[in-house]
């Protein structure tokens, strides 16, 4: 017994090897003398004429055939190119059925096409009722004889007449096999969509599983999309990436005939965030889903619901025609009283940016519809929506309406409340092709903080200095993608504003603005600085070389309170490098003071003398400031002259060149012209004032002299020689005057009208 079972396994082990060395060897030898018979077969299992090249052996994927060149041609009625072509290393497989060869017959029992484009085509246009070329071999009298068919790492394309469409699967795994003598299939796919005007790679992916039961012509299938990327969606369906990023998985059955398939599933999006950002946090959106399928007329629907048909917070709706040839599709979302915070999380995800604290609270209501033409249509209805701002009040719209149609977004005109019942009107059209904003605000009465507080309202032209006051009138504020600004009428009220280099913030009583982008009006205004009260206008003028233009008018001032005002920029703070070099830093904000403007004071006080209406024009350019054409009475005469003010040097310095008609003095009149040169501030500028000039008097009284007096600088020539020295008046009233040339001394005494030389 022993022996036996011995005997059998050696027979067994050579009949192995001999089939081991049969399996190798095959494919080696051509099988070109049955290649007629398995060719005539092909022609007669597909309804085409067939070429093939070399025919070999196969006896592991077998037994069969395996052909290296296939082209199995396309029904001229239908179209020119062939259904499928083969190249290597590519190959097609063909296995006969065992039983039919026992019988003396050669039937295929399955065909194995690896590495093949195929054409999956439709006769006539792509609108239009047409024939596809398989129609026959689905036929219920041919599909019970028809062999299994096996497609791997594949190419289908589906074409039109002669119209390719740009759609095509790429790495196709397709297994379609006979299930029992009813002529039903089993089928099994796995394939990645693709578009031709795209590179050569599969945008997202999918798998295909159920059964074709061809008597009724109806299928049951299952379908899962697992994880694909919206970006590569969204590439599929128009063509480029929106650059909206997220992962979209789903699992759907489809079951019932070709052109009127119902569908049942759920969907579900995750981490929907922009190309360029980090995906959040968020769990998904889940959704049921079902819908309709025409394979045929190439129609499918999918629509958003829950299990009693109830009404969703949030409602999806899809729906493409022609999609394998001229595609239309269209999205549209429905929300009932949904939550907006989520809103804004998606929002951060797609790259705004918002303050980190910032909340958004309250519902909203209305449906947008998207197609693939880029059309965005629909309305949105806002309830009790509350924008939280960090460090400011919460800006509260009771009811607000964004329209969607024609490329924009509009939000109608919205009633908002801030805080202390400050209320203003928001209206906007945002552009979505062009990437514009328009945005008005108006109001009757509101804080100017309100306003400043809220997000991307800060830097509005003159507003962004004001930190302080109520302004009322209209806002306009429109941005493109070259440009962006801001325009409007305003009122000021009470408003404060800190102006670098004064002492004291500018209080304006009031003042009506005028913004037309970086240029900026202010007119009719009523202001304080300090002491100092002022009525006036100013204008920013951009791109001129002083930008500044002002024009400044006051009843009464002292030159006194106008020195403290200015004090911060006669006495600028310094570095140490700056005082021992002794030259402050030039500030940013003085190296942006170029101004033009002038100035008009009925009573300027200035060392205890009266200058009356007095007027000048007003040149500041960074650290240098001239007061040119001065005019004003003093003293029943008529001074004119100029102000030069450097402002460079540790001190400010001084140089006045002046003239003085008519001025009256010692009970008579005096004519004078001079420089006077001073540097520093307050009493500095007396002690340290040098002074030239001339002077002539009629009917003056000399009698009488100030209580002090200096005189320095002083020359007196004779016929042969030139005295120089100085001169002061005593305690007594006597004037002394000291004059030397160098070798002998002269000395003076007495009064102006009667001096005696000693």
């Amino acid at each position: 017994m022993k022996l036996r079972l011995g005997l059998v396994f050696k027979i067994l082990g050579v009949l192995l090897l001999l089939l081991l060395i049969a399996g190798f060897v095959a494919p080696v030898f051509t099988a070109d003398q049955y290649g007629r018979r398995l060719q005539v077969s092909l022609e007669r299992s597909l309804g085409r004429r067939v070429e093939i090249g070399n025919v070999h052996f196969n006896l592991f994927k077998g037994p069969g055939f395996s052909v290296d060149n296939v082209t199995i041609y396309e029904d001229p009625a239908i179209g020119m190119e062939p259904v499928v072509y083969i190249q290597e290393p590519g190959s097609m497989e063909v296995a006969p059925s065992i039983w039919s060869l026992l019988g003396g017959k050669f039937v295929i029992a399955s065909i194995r096409l690896a590495g093949a484009s195929i054409n999956l085509t439709k006769s006539g246009p792509a609108p239009e009722w047409g024939r596809w070329n398989f129609s026959s071999i689905v036929n219920p009298s041919v599909i019970r004889t028809a062999p299994a068919i096996h497609v791997r790492d594949s190419r289908i394309h589906f074409k039109f007449g002669d119209t390719k469409s740009v759609f095509y699967l790429t790495e196709t795994d397709l297994d379609v096999s006979p299930s029992g003598s009813g002529g039903d299939w089993k089928i099994a796919c796995s394939a990645k969509p693709a578009r031709a005007d795209r590179a050569a790679q599969g945008l997202g992916s999918f798998t295909l599983k159920g059964r074709w039961y061809a008597e009724p012509g109806r299928v049951d299938l299952d379908m899962e999309v697992d994880r694909a990327a919206l970006g590569e969606l969204t590439a599929l369906l128009s063509g480029q990436d929106a650059g909206v990023h997220g992962l979209l998985s789903s699992r759907l059955h489809l079951a019932g005939p070709l052109h009127n398939m119902g569908i049942t599933g759920r969907l579900n999006i995750g981490d929907v965030h922009r190309w360029d950002m980090m995906p959040g946090n968020s769990q998904g959106w889940r959704q049921e889903i079902r819908g309709r399928l025409d394979l045929i007329n190439q129609q499918i629907e999918l629509h958003s619901t829950t299990a009693g048909n109830a009404t969703l917070p949030l409602a999806l709706h899809f729906r493409a025609t022609d999609y394998l040839s001229q595609p239309h599709w269209a999205v549209s979302v429905n929300w009932n009283r949904f939550p907006v915070a989520p809103i804004m999380e998606l929002a951060r995800h797609m790259g705004a940016q918002f303050p980190p604290k910032l909340q958004l609270s309250g519902t909203m209501d209305g449906a947008i519809g998207y197609s693939g033409r880029g059309s965005l249509q629909g309305a949105l209805a806002f309830h009790d929506t509350a924008l939280g701002i960090p460090d400011s009040p919460a800006v509260r719209f009771e009811q607000a309406h964004i329209i969607l149609e024609h490329g924009h977004a509009r939000l109608s005109p919205a009633l908002v409340r801030g805080g202390e019942n400050d209320e203003a009107r928001i209206e906007a059209d945002y552009t979505l092709d062009a990437q514009t904003l328009d945005l008005a605000i108006s109001t009757d009465a509101m804080k100017v903080q309100s306003l400043r507080a809220q997000v991307a309202l800060a830097a509005v032209p003159c507003l962004e200095q004001i930190t302080a006051g109520q302004w009322s009138g209209e806002l306009r504020y429109h941005r493109a993608p070259a440009e962006a600004g801001w325009s409007g009428r305003l009122v000021l009220t009470d408003a404060t504003i800190a102006i670098p280099g004064l002492a004291d913030p500018v209080q304006l009583n009031s003042a009506h603005a005028q913004i037309d982008g970086a240029r900026v009006v202010l007119d009719r205004i009523d202001g304080q600085a300090g002491k100092l009260a002022f009525t006036g206008d100013y204008r920013y003028e951009p791109g001129v070389a002083r930008p500044h233009r002002l024009r400044l008018r006051a009843e009464s001032w002292d030159a006194a309170d106008l020195e403290a005002e200015l004090m911060p920029t006669l006495r600028r703070s310094t570095n140490l490098i700056a005082r021992a070099l002794g030259r402050p830093m030039v500030t940013d904000w003085l190296r942006q003071r170029n101004l033009d403007g002038t100035v008009q004071i009925d009573d300027l006080l200035a060392g205890g003398a009266h200058l009356e209406n007095f007027r000048a024009r007003v040149l500041w350019d960074v650290a240098r400031v001239q007061l040119e054409g001065i005019q004003a009475g003093l003293d029943r005469g008529v001074l004119t002259g100029k102000l030069d003010v450097n402002l460079r040097g540790s001190r400010p310095n001084y140089r006045l060149t002046s003239k003085v008609k008519g001025m009256s003095w010692q009970s008579g009149k005096v004519d004078a012209d001079g420089t006077l040169e001073t540097f520093g501030t307050g009493m500095q500028l007396l002690t340290n004032a040098t002074a030239e000039g001339n002077f002539s008097g009629a009917a003056i009284d000399l009698g009488t002299l100030p209580p002090r007096l200096r005189l320095t600088g002083l020359n007196l020539r004779t016929e042969d020689e030139t005295f120089t020295g100085r001169g002061a008046t005593q305690d007594d009233g006597r004037l002394v005057i000291l004059l030397s040339n160098g070798a002998k001394e002269m000395r003076m005494s007495g009064t102006l009208a009667k001096l005696k030389v000693e």
